[in-house]
């Protein structure tokens, strides 16, 4: 049997019988009568040589070879939609995508270089692409590059996957930080302060934990909060008995109002180094992604060896 000779609207009938579990529950959603949809994937069968299906009083299931024949046909129809994706987008002169993944909060940093990249980029002439942005946590983004979903990724990456390629961008700075009702804000004497923050309750970021509070030696105990993102640490600290740290640009709008007070922010102060990672070894690169790290004025210093595979 040539490929040539399945209808590509079969696939798809076959594919809506599996996901509707039975003919019965299929046909409303393909707008055909349950005779039709039967016809169909008799043909289907006929065609391929083999039973892909079997109904009886045990209900609708997959034979064995029905199995393996619908994981391979979801993989063609996955190609056939990109196939199609594509042709729309030469159709009108976009000339490729680009899909990005971010830690959040990282805009109200004057030292990010992402925006300026963004501009730059958004202004290249003769360039039509489609560009994706998503706000993932750390271990999310690296996932996404490995996967293919994402075609880079900024964020803090502690563990370096194989497969990635890491490339430093520049370093944020992070204060320790309390509520304004918190006891540890009406303390004036900074010998005080230090003995009692490392007994104080602390949030965490998640992806962090022992790296988020590098200035006390002994802080285990007094984790009891974790969170996945600075948004989430910020609530707690705000309206709970916590101190945690914060980045400084994020963190000053509350810093200026009084809302959040500073814990000795020239002794209890960390740097997290915000990071590029693409995947290793990938040659050719698009020209979108090369064109959007020409703007992000990176090259090949400062790249960090990838893991080992």
């Amino acid at each position: 049997m040539n490929l040539s000779d399945i209808d590509l609207k079969l696939l798809k009938i076959f594919l809506a019988v599996v996901e509707a579990e039975g003919y019965a529950n299929a046909q409303a959603g393909l707008n055909l009568s349950l005779s039709t949809v039967s016809s169909h994937m008799s043909k289907l069968e006929g065609r391929l040589g083999f039973r892909l299906c079997d109904r009886g009083r045990g209900g609708f299931a997959l034979t064995p070879k029905g199995e393996v024949f619908y994981r391979q046909m979801l993989d063609f129809l996955a190609a056939v939609q990109l196939l199609e994706t594509n042709a729309k987008n030469l159709r009108n002169n976009i000339l490729g995508e680009l899909t990005l993944g971010v830690i959040d909060n990282l805009i109200t940093d004057s030292t990010c270089p992402l925006p300026t990249a963004l501009s730059r980029f958004l202004r290249l002439p003769n360039y039509r692409f489609q560009l994706c942005m998503h706000v993932l946590s750390p271990q999310e983004l690296e996932k996404g590059v490995l996967e293919r979903r994402l075609d880079l990724a900024v964020g803090i990456f502690y563990q370096r996957k194989p497969g990635l390629e890491y490339r430093s961008l520049y370093r944020e700075r992070d204060v320790l930080v309390c509520s304004e009702s918190h006891p540890l804000a009406r303390l004036t004497d900074p010998h005080e302060i230090a003995q009692r923050v490392p007994g104080a309750a602390k949030v965490v970021r998640s992806f962090m934990l022992s790296q988020e509070f590098p200035f006390i030696s002994d802080h285990d105990d007094s984790i009891i909060a974790s969170v996945s993102n600075v948004e989430a640490a910020a609530l707690m600290i705000l309206n709970g008995p916590f101190v945690g740290c914060l980045p400084e640009h994020y963190a000053q709008r509350w810093l200026d109002t009084g809302q959040l007070v500073a814990l000795l922010p020239d002794k209890f102060v960390r740097y997290s180094d915000i990071t590029l990672a693409t995947r290793a070894n990938e040659s050719p690169r698009s020209a979108v992604l090369t064109s959007f790290l020409e703007c992000l004025g990176q090259d090949s210093k400062g790249i960090h060896q990838p893991a080992p595979l």
